[in-house]
């Protein structure tokens, strides 16, 4: 899965060199930075700790043990899991 997540990013990263090559140029291959005042390990961290609220969010809220005692919990669970979202990215976006 890790194999076919990375060549298909090298894939789509030489599709858009091939079509749009004066962007690429202008951002250096793209457009994500850290913002002004933060450091790379600062960004780092934030993705981190935001990755596990996001899986530790929608593990819990698809947890079978608790779709059994509650029968409503799969139909609800889109709720925490987009809050989840939410409030990351409020957190982590400045």
């Amino acid at each position: 899965y890790m194999i076919a997540q990375c060549l298909g990013a090298i894939c789509g990263a030489g599709l858009v060199k091939a079509f749009q090559k004066p962007y690429y140029d202008r951002y250096g291959g793209g457009a994500n930075v850290v913002a002004h005042g933060y450091t790379k390990g600062v960004g780092l961290a934030a993705e981190i700790i935001g990755t596990f609220v996001l899986v530790y969010t929608v593990f819990s809220a698809t947890d079978p043990k608790r779709s059994a005692r509650d029968s409503h919990v799969p139909v609800l669970a889109p709720l925490p899991i987009g809050f989840a979202v939410f409030m990351v990215h409020l957190a982590t976006i400045p």
